[in-house]
């Protein structure tokens, strides 16, 4: 092989897609794959902390029925506690009424006391008034004869004794009162004391409860609490399943896609050197430069617009997960997969050539009014080197540029927007499927 054919050959291997779109291609597809290890990942925690509030909910059930058996033990208690108030509500009651019943019997036991007390006193008033010592001698030394003697005695006798009983009875009675006084009183000191003990006891109970209720309550909040948070994990974990899901189908079509590409590469590969050995055969030099003349080959569709560059429609125009940001967003225009040239799809005046953040380096064509509405093109990703410029008016079929990866490109391939008076429609509808 000549010189020059060696030359040739080389140069359509550096100019052939094969050398850089796959490299970006591959790193798309280890995108993905980061990607989706790191939803795994990210699952994988939140999973475990699914776990923790799984444990903590088990945790605070156990809590909630301890807390209930304290609850039931305390009223069992606060029960018995009521019987025994109310029993000892009954006692004092009884006590009352024995009370009633003591100080009836003795205000009328006074009032014997009284009478007696009276007569004793009026007894006492005679013997100093009118039945003196000298008075009672008196009455002794005038008896007419012993029996009278006697007969005086014994009455004198009968009244001392008398008296004396009376003064007994006047004690014992007096000590009755004062001792039946002192024994109720005891007694009801007691069972108010007992009362009261009951009370405190009761008041202890209520106090308990109260306390566990509140802490049941406690324990019912933090459980609703993280239920709600173990329920959102669980929501998380399956948005990041979906996502896991569409980037696993992200994948699946991005190595389809490769593998297309890689069949469409090698079938332009072998046409580009089967023309670059006939070219040598002729001493032709080759030229990496593309032609900046009209295409003499392309197909108009009833629109009057022609497809701008050959490959497969690779990712339509609508809403779609987006490969740069991961979000769901409007795919604003038809992406075309390939290589080589691109071509105007229909005449017009350029308004843009230049490089974009997101675009790369792309051409705006405006095709003035079509239909009654204001039509443009837009390519997008092209390799630098654009071949035309603001102002130029192109022909239909004219070569712009060259399909590229510049700007947010996933891979090789055309990004080509239809605008109607300035608003997005599906270039299908120009273009053809």
């Amino acid at each position: 092989m000549g010189k020059k054919h060696i030359a040739l050959f080389s140069s359509i291997l550096l100019l052939s897609p094969i050398a850089g779109g796959f490299t970006a291609q591959a790193a798309t597809l280890e995108e993905l794959q980061q990607q989706k290890d790191a939803l795994q990942s990210e699952s994988n925690t939140i999973q475990s902390q699914i776990d923790e509030k799984t444990n903590s909910l088990h945790t605070l059930e156990s809590e909630k029925t301890n807390l209930e058996t304290k609850v039931n033990e305390l009223q069992s208690q606060l029960d018995e506690l009521m019987t025994r108030l109310a029993n000892q509500e009954q006692k004092l009651a009884a006590i009352e009424s024995k009370i009633l019943e003591l100080q009836a019997e003795i205000d009328a036991l006074q009032v014997v006391i009284d009478q007696r007390t009276e007569k004793l006193n009026t007894q006492a008033r005679y013997i100093q008034t009118d039945a003196g010592v000298t008075n009672i001698a008196s009455i002794l030394l005038s008896s007419e004869n012993f029996s009278d003697l006697v007969g005086k005695i014994t009455v004198v006798s009968k009244i001392v004794t008398a008296n004396k009983d009376i003064v007994e009875q006047q004690e014992a009675d007096q000590k009755q009162v004062e001792d039946s006084k002192v024994a109720v009183e005891e007694e009801k000191l007691a069972a108010e004391a007992l009362r009261q003990d009951i009370l405190v006891s009761k008041n202890n109970v209520v106090a308990q409860k109260a306390e566990i209720d509140v802490q049941i309550a406690q324990v019912i909040e933090n459980y609703e609490l993280t239920e709600t948070e173990k329920n959102g994990l669980e929501a998380t974990k399956a948005d990041l399943a979906a996502q896991t899901e569409s980037i696993s189908n992200d994948m699946a079509a991005e190595q389809a896609r490769i593998a297309a590409e890689a069949a469409a590469a090698a079938e332009a590969e072998a046409a580009a050197i089967a023309a670059a050995a006939a070219t040598a055969a002729n001493n032709l030099t080759a030229s990496a430069a593309p032609t900046t003349t009209a295409s003499s080959s392309y197909t108009v569709n009833s629109s009057g617009f022609i497809k701008p560059a050959s490959g497969y429609y690779s990712s339509p125009f609508g809403y779609r997960l987006s490969p740069i940001t991961g979000g769901y967003e409007l795919h604003r225009g038809q992406d075309i997969a390939g290589s080589g040239a691109i071509s105007a799809a229909q005449s017009g005046t350029v308004e843009t050539a230049t490089y974009h953040a997101s675009y790369g380096y792309y051409v705006v064509i405006n095709h003035g009014t079509i239909n009654g509405v204001n039509v443009k093109t837009l390519y997008a990703h092209m390799q630098p080197g654009l071949l035309v410029a603001p102002g130029q008016t192109v022909s239909q079929g004219q070569q712009i540029g060259i399909m590229g990866t510049t700007g947010d490109s996933t891979g090789v391939h055309l990004h080509f927007e239809v605008q109607e008076n300035g608003g997005l429609v599906d270039p299908l509808t120009y273009i053809g499927g």
